[in-house]
């Protein structure tokens, strides 16, 4: 009966190992074959159309967004809002982000698109009206890790990062708050944000749902089982 449980504790571990997906480190660069692909999506303000921008690309300090001059050559919400698109062949969960430069400031948020099809562009007040889920507002980053704290649940092809913060029905803030509420970016308060972002990590999802194994998995776990019937088997005739 104990080598029996053994077994059954050994095929359970065996079973979770084809339902686990290990932990990817994506570099981001502005090529148009990596992965991910990176795309610039720019307002002027948060009631206006987001539209289609440049992405720039500076070794380890990772991407920036628009055509700017330093430090609004990054990701950046003065003059403007911008904010970066990463679109995966697959379904990613993003668990981390990495600041390989910042400025001024370092606040972002991170959004992933849980509608159906492929994003379009709209405002950003709108993007939670379009099938975007705010995932988190993250202050001061600097050029640390950041994890995210995404729900174990939710997987995309396509993930949003900008800097400073979100607020839905509002769209992008400057990421800080005082005692009554978010502080107002401009002339009074011109605590703005420049970010490059250098690296996302997270998992792929797995194609076998978890608890469940696969036709090649339940093959292998029926040799796996097959072997330790027979070796008990010839310990016994011994």
């Amino acid at each position: 009966m104990i080598t029996l449980r053994k077994f059954a504790v050994a095929a359970a571990l065996v079973a979770c190992s084809f339902s686990a997906s290990a932990a990817t480190t994506w570099a981001l660069t502005n090529s148009a074959a990596n992965e991910p692909l990176v795309t610039g999506w720019r307002a002027s303000g948060n009631t206006t159309m987001l539209a289609t921008t440049t992405v720039g690309y500076w070794g380890g300090s990772g991407i920036g967004i628009g055509p700017e001059g330093s430090p609004e050559h990054s990701l950046d919400n003065a003059n403007g809002y911008e904010v970066a698109v990463l679109s995966f062949d697959d379904l990613v969960r993003l668990d981390t982000v990495k600041a390989g430069w910042w400025s001024n400031d370092s606040d972002i948020f991170v959004m992933a698109y849980t509608g159906v099809g492929t994003p379009t562009t709209t405002s950003l007040q709108n993007l939670t009206s379009s099938g975007w889920t705010l995932v988190g507002n993250y202050s001061n980053i600097g050029t640390t890790t950041v994890q995210l704290g995404t729900d174990e649940n939710l997987y995309s092809s396509f993930w949003l990062i900008g800097a400073g913060g979100f607020q839905a029905g509002v769209g992008v803030t400057s990421g800080d708050r005082s005692s009554t509420g978010w502080r107002t970016l401009g002339t009074t308060y011109g605590k703005y944000d420049y970010v490059k972002i250098a690296a996302v990590g997270g998992v792929t999802k797995p194609d076998t749902p978890p608890g469940k194994v696969s036709e090649p998995g339940l093959l292998g776990l029926l040799g796996i089982g097959l072997v330790g019937l027979f070796g008990l088997q010839r310990r016994r005739v011994r």
